[in-house]
């Protein structure tokens, strides 16, 4: 099958010196396709403009039947585009030359070995030189929210490509309305023209300043690997850059963190998002967050003030909540990767589009293994709890409850860089939210430990030791923090009538064996909401292999209460970041 399709055209300073990809013949060449993409630009001489021309033909094909059909699709475009002064134009012909330009190449050929890097394409006059997966941009995503102060990081999809060796260029335009009559033409798909561009770097990630007020950002990519370098691809903001909120209160947190953590030490940081699939809600917006402006809740202005927050925590291993998939896989997930993390992913399942993200920094830590699983399916499956599930499949309204819940364990293993075969289990989780829900969470934080114990005992060779992030929903008083810090929970504890009598379970009295200790202490919140204050947020560690050296203060009551509650034009959460810092004993 032979296709036409256009391409954009890419604008350019005349003052750019980027190397651009000139009369070669590209193709893709890849072992899980049985066929070859081709791309070739050509203009026929006599005026006429080039065109872009694609093919995707089958390997095995006589590499002969491929050059004719390409032929015939060139002939048959320009055949229709041909005016009176293009006359002259002449028949095209496609023929296919070794690296010497001089030997022919004819059948019996198959398209993949003949169309062989470094062979020659004449069409016509003109002369190509074959380019096999040569280094490609497919396609670059920048964010639409551009403010000033708030970092950039666009997503560039690439192909046979060393990102770190390409070229990157930011560049703003500033436009003017054209309303002239020898443009009205024009002004059908374009009513504005170019009135100012200006070079501002070469680099991939870049901060808006003031001076960028009221233009539009486009940025370029010149993707390249090793000597060779692909045809240059440009992106255009589509909002101007505007002033944004300014100075944010987390920054004044970022004082404590400017640096990076020791060797011997960890930084570690907590954190709900609120994800997008809540904020963007007739309730939230009209009850529940009713104080916070609409455009404030919208994931588009909220994503690069989170971006701008975690970059500036300088954290080593980072658990969020709340987070939405198609967050994590765009700019979230782009821009912490530029900035040096590994991210891993756990969706909680059913018509719930947003889950856990742990985010490993890569310098100093490896990845040994990940583990994600439903809190209820572990209870169901696992042995290890066979004891709890033998209590609570006894109250039917107890096994119902907790059956309809997806909430998820998400865990990472890790090894320290510079102390290989140590091994620290990250989890994360978020317990389910509702007030009457004491007897659900403390279920559900007893399988996740026991589900944690578990891989502690498979590492126990490796000197494992525990990091327990996540949004509990459960404040200092109730259940779990007495069982997570005291080992043990009673069966007279009032969270397991939290569900009255129908959901009450008789003798429910667990422990577990770790000496865990809260990272962050007990704050007086972790969330506030005009209808709601309270700390639900928690950094659990392991006492036995870590020290807390230091806590990063929470931001100052007075800038959360400014703008009545959380979120708001300066918190992009209803939540607060919990981080701190851990060092090995």
């Amino acid at each position: 099958m032979l296709f036409l399709s256009r391409i954009r055209l890419f604008r350019s300073s005349a003052c750019i010196k980027f190397s651009r990809t000139m009369s070669r013949f590209n193709v893709r060449c890849v072992d899980t396709d049985s066929s070859l993409q081709i791309s070739v630009e050509y203009a026929p001489a006599g005026g006429s403009t080039s065109r872009i021309f694609n093919a995707c033909r089958p390997k095995i094909e006589n590499v002969e039947t491929s050059l004719t059909r390409l032929a015939q699709n060139i002939n048959k475009h320009f055949s229709k585009k041909k005016k009176k002064k293009d006359s002259d134009i002449k028949e095209v012909t496609v023929e296919l030359y070794e690296t010497d330009g001089v030997t022919k190449i004819c059948d019996p050929v198959s398209a993949e070995d003949g169309f062989s890097h470094g062979n020659i394409v004449q069409i016509l006059d003109s002369k190509y030189t074959v380019d096999v997966n040569g280094p490609c941009c497919l396609g670059i995503v920048i964010p639409q929210s551009v403010m000033v102060g708030f970092p950039l990081f666009p997503k560039v999809n690439a192909e046979f490509c060393n990102l770190d060796k390409s070229e990157f260029m930011w560049e703003k335009i500033k436009y003017r309305a054209d309303n002239t009559a020898e443009n009205s033409k024009s002004r059908k798909q374009n009513s504005s023209i170019i009135e100012e561009r200006k070079e501002i770097c070469r680099t991939l990630s870049y901060t808006p300043t003031n001076d960028d007020i009221g233009y539009c950002l486009s940025f370029t990519c010149i993707p390249k690997s090793g000597e060779r370098s692909g045809k240059p691809f440009t992106v255009e903001a589509k909002h101007e850059v505007t002033a944004g909120p300014g100075i944010c209160p987390f920054e004044t947190r970022h004082l404590y963190t400017q640096k990076e953590t020791e060797q011997n030490e960890i930084r570690v940081v907590s954190y709900n998002i609120l994800a997008d699939i809540y904020a963007d809600q007739d309730y939230s917006r009209d009850v529940l967050y009713s104080y916070c402006p609409a455009y404030a809740l919208d994931i588009d202005y909220r994503k690069p003030l989170i971006i701008k927050e975690l970059k500036g925590y300088n954290g080593d291993i980072i658990c969020l909540q709340e987070v939405d998939s198609k967050v994590f896989k765009s700019e979230l997930g782009t821009a912490l990767a530029l900035l040096g993390f590994q991210g891993f992913y756990k969706e909680k399942g059913g018509e719930v589009r947003e889950g856990s993200a742990i985010y490993i920094r890569k310098s100093k830590f490896r990845v040994v293994a990940e583990y994600g699983e439903q809190i209820k399916d572990i209870l169901e499956t696992n042995p290890v709890c066979s004891d709890i599930i033998k209590k609570v499949y006894t109250v039917p309204a107890l096994k119902e409850m907790f059956q309809t819940r997806t909430t998820v364990i998400h865990i990472v293993a890790i090894e320290p860089v510079s102390d290989p075969g140590k091994i620290i289990l990250v989890a994360n989780t978020h317990l389910y939210f509702h007030p009457n829900a004491g007897h659900i969470r403390m279920l559900q934080v007893l399988v996740a430990m026991r589900f944690i114990e578990s891989l502690l005992q498979q590492y126990k060779k490796q000197r494992p030791s525990l990091i327990f992030c996540g949004d509990f929903n459960s404040t200092p008083h109730r259940a779990i923090y007495e069982f997570m810090t005291t080992k043990s929970v009673k069966e007279d504890n009032i969270d397991w009538k939290d569900g009255g009598d129908d959901s009450f379970a008789p003798e429910m009295n667990f422990s577990h064996r770790q000496n865990i200790g809260s990272g962050c202490g007990t704050p007086a919140y972790t969330n506030y909401t005009d209808g709601f204050n309270g700390h639900l947020d928690y950094i659990y560690y392991d006492k036995n292999g870590f020290d807390v050296s230091q806590v990063i203060p929470p931001p100052d009551h007075k800038d959360v209460e400014f703008h009545t509650a959380l979120p708001s034009i300066v918190f992009p959460s209803d939540h607060i970041a919990q981080i701190c810092d851990l060092k090995f004993k």
